[in-house]
């Protein structure tokens, strides 16, 4: 799972066209939480998608095929843009068992924006997203678009869309400690019976009411290893993952940390995501 063999694997799934227009099965635009700058006040930017009924995009991990989502920001001087956020995704099951994590029906990336401490009176700035997505259904399109909006400083300014911004920043994965719904995480990474250089984890996460169903495990890309065998399982408060790390040919794994997301509804049905991390240690070349 998650090599690079998948992506081409996909191939013989559906067939890539690229896209006629940019607003294929998916319509991008640009919004932002103000409705003008104050200077030196960090302010967000997202970009929004909208998805057809039936197709889905991909998350920063397509999984074991797709590509994955791409923005990159063109600020005025003196702007600064913060990593871009992606809200908590879905896994989805594909033909052949392939699984990818993504979006459905919508979703908006978020980026923090800080504005310079000094801005004209008359400033007017205008921002661009030069955006980049596959968009699946029984076939796969690649899309692009860049939409942009102008936005002018004011010493005192309104906010805009704050329903809209908050639902998406509530959908971005946190911190486990810094969630109340999560007692504790444990997790551990050990050499496996047969191959040490493998290794076997397990993430066992305790909640403070009865564990959620489901619970997707929604993993980042790792460089060394290549991801199989993962089980989730809930019971009572306390939720279990288990998976496998196996080296991707000719690599000798370094020290190295899995970061992933943990992927849940909570009691109102919203969406909601945890960061969880396991430590990886380094390949004993005494025990290959």
């Amino acid at each position: 799972m998650f090599t690079r063999a998948f992506c081409f694997c996909m191939a013989a799934l559906v067939s890539f066209q690229t896209a006629q227009t940019p607003a294929a099965h998916v319509h991008a635009e640009l919004l932002a939480d103000v409705f003008a700058i104050q200077p030196g006040k960090p302010f967000w930017l997202g970009v929004r998608l909208s998805i057809d009924p039936g197709w889905h995009v991909y998350w920063k991990n397509p999984g074991d095929a797709g590509l994955p989502t791409r923005v990159n920001f063109t600020l005025p001087d003196g702007f600064t843009a913060r990593l871009l956020q992606f809200p908590t995704p879905r896994r989805f099951v594909q033909p052949g068992n392939i699984v990818a994590f993504g979006y459905e029906d919508s979703v908006m990336l978020l980026a923090q924006i800080t504005p310079p401490p000094n801005l004209p009176a008359d400033f007017q700035g205008r921002f661009q997203a030069a955006v980049s997505w596959l968009v699946c259904s029984d076939v796969c399109i690649l899309g692009k678009a860049t939409p942009s909006l102008a936005l002018p400083s004011s010493p005192s300014p309104a906010s805009a869309d704050r329903e809209l911004f908050d639902d998406w920043i509530s959908q971005l994965p946190v911190n486990w400690a810094g969630n109340p719904e999560v007692a504790a995480v444990h997790s551990t990474a050990t050499p496996g019976d047969t191959n040490p250089s493998s290794r076997t984890c397990a993430v066992q996460i305790t909640w403070t009411h009865p564990a959620p169903e489901p619970v997707d495990f929604l993993p980042e890309a790792l460089t060394d290893y290549n991801l199989l065998n993962t089980a989730v399982k809930s019971s009572q408060n306390t939720t279990l993952i288990g998976f496998t790390l196996e080296p991707l040919a000719g690599k000798t794994p370094g020290p190295e940390s899995l970061q992933a997301v943990v992927g849940y509804l909570d009691k109102n049905g919203k969406r909601r995501g945890i960061d969880i991390s396991v430590a990886l240690p380094a390949h004993d070349a005494n025990n290959h």
